[in-house]
């Protein structure tokens, strides 16, 4: 399954994601958005109002941020 995670530094929904996601040994690429101009340039690529990291894809699909991950995960049985 390949997953990517977008984030930042300093970001506790982010490390929280990473934390759940690694808690049931799922496997991703993160790609840090520190970096104020790629975090800017990232959001208007994604579009539809997104302004916030963490975003998470699995399967080239957006799936959201923390909370989303926390839907996908029951919805999806872990």
């Amino acid at each position: 399954m390949k997953i990517e995670i977008y984030t930042k530094d300093n970001c506790i929904w982010c490390d929280r994601a990473k934390n759940l996601l690694n808690s049931v040994d799922l496997t991703y690429t993160e790609i840090d958005l520190s970096d104020d101009n790629e975090r800017q340039k990232f959001y208007k690529k994604v579009g539809e109002g997104v302004s916030t990291v963490p975003q998470i894809y699995i399967e080239e699909k957006r799936i959201g941020g923390y909370p989303q991950l926390v839907t996908w995960f029951e919805e999806n049985g872990y």
